[in-house]
């Protein structure tokens, strides 16, 4: 594994340092998902998280838990689901919007355990009360399954290297 320098031990500390403020917040909230910074909160949130999922992998190992990840096309794990997550939130034209040809489904967020959207065999649904998920095309990202628990890995694999001095 190569070692940490100055730089990429900034960017790791600064990754860190404000994804703890956007959960402080409390942006995340029903009450806020009307706020105008909620969907610009996301898209930093995953900015940054997709960073760290880079970063763990190049000076750890990856982060690779499965659960509640439809596995299709590139996404096969956590980290190929916040690279696709983001790769839709900052490229509007990506085909990560769409459930199939001309079919798009962006940025659709559900509360607790619901159905969204059904169209023959493809279901758009949250089965978790207690959590969030945000829906791009045909994939589902929650926030306390998926998110936060990859950024808790992230931190645990990362802040010892971050202890060692240069």
């Amino acid at each position: 594994m190569p070692e940490l320098d100055f730089m990429t031990r900034s960017d790791i500390e600064s990754a860190i340092r404000r994804i703890d403020e956007l959960f402080a917040c409390q942006i995340f909230t029903q009450a806020n998902s009307r706020h105008v910074l909620f969907r610009a909160a996301f898209i930093e949130l995953l900015i940054a998280l997709r960073d760290l999922m880079y970063k763990t992998e190049a000076f750890s190992s990856r982060i690779n838990f499965d659960d509640d990840v439809k596995k299709l096309a590139r996404v096969n794990d956590v980290s190929d689901l916040i690279k696709y997550v983001r790769d839709a939130l900052c490229h509007p034209d990506s085909e990560n919007h769409y459930i199939e040809a001309g079919m798009k489904a962006t940025f659709n967020v559900a509360f607790g355990r619901c159905n969204l959207l059904s169209i023959g065999d493809f279901v758009q649904a949250s089965l978790y009360e207690d959590d969030i998920c945000f829906f791009f095309g045909s994939h589902g990202i929650y926030l306390q399954r998926h998110v936060v628990r990859a950024f808790n890995e992230a931190k645990a694999k990362l802040q010892p290297l971050l202890a060692v001095p240069l």
